[in-house]
């Protein structure tokens, strides 16, 4: 029985150490303009994926550098087309980029309950208030 009850320990211990979250460094966040540099990473991370980039509308961007060589933090929302050529309504989306390349990426689907629009949201709440934790010491990514 013991032999069990210590394999069961063993394999919840694993188990909640997957669900670590990895984020565990604060870094300062600072509000700046939206960069055409931005723009750039945003159409290649996001807009060039969708159905009809041309017809991509963007709106609330703002931009976070991030302190301790983290990157930049960029947010905002997006409409875009489906199939049908209809606009589907502006969803949320969070880049994190470090070092020219992106980092994290979020961007709110369909459904307002899925886990990259809850992502989004949370990234740039995070952002916006101070509260932003990334992987790693000082030059992690």
């Amino acid at each position: 029985m013991r032999i069990f009850l210590t394999a069961i320990a063993l394999a919840g211990g694993i188990a909640l150490a997957g669900c670590v979250n990895v984020n565990d460094t604060p870094v300062n966040t600072r509000p700046t303009p939206v960069t055409a540099q931005d723009r750039g990473v945003i159409q290649s991370a996001i807009i060039d994926g969708l159905k009809d980039p041309g017809a991509a509308q963007l709106r609330n961007l703002v931009a976070y550098d991030l302190s301790d060589g983290q990157g930049r933090a960029i947010c905002g929302e997006l409409n875009g087309k489906n199939s049908f050529g209809a606009y589907v309504g502006y969803r949320p989306f969070f880049l994190r980029v470090k070092n020219g390349a992106v980092v994290s990426n979020y961007s709110g689907g369909s459904d307002p309950n899925d886990l990259d629009t809850f992502m989004a949201q949370k990234g740039c709440r995070e952002a916006a208030t101070g509260q932003m934790m990334v992987a790693g010491a000082k030059g992690a990514t």
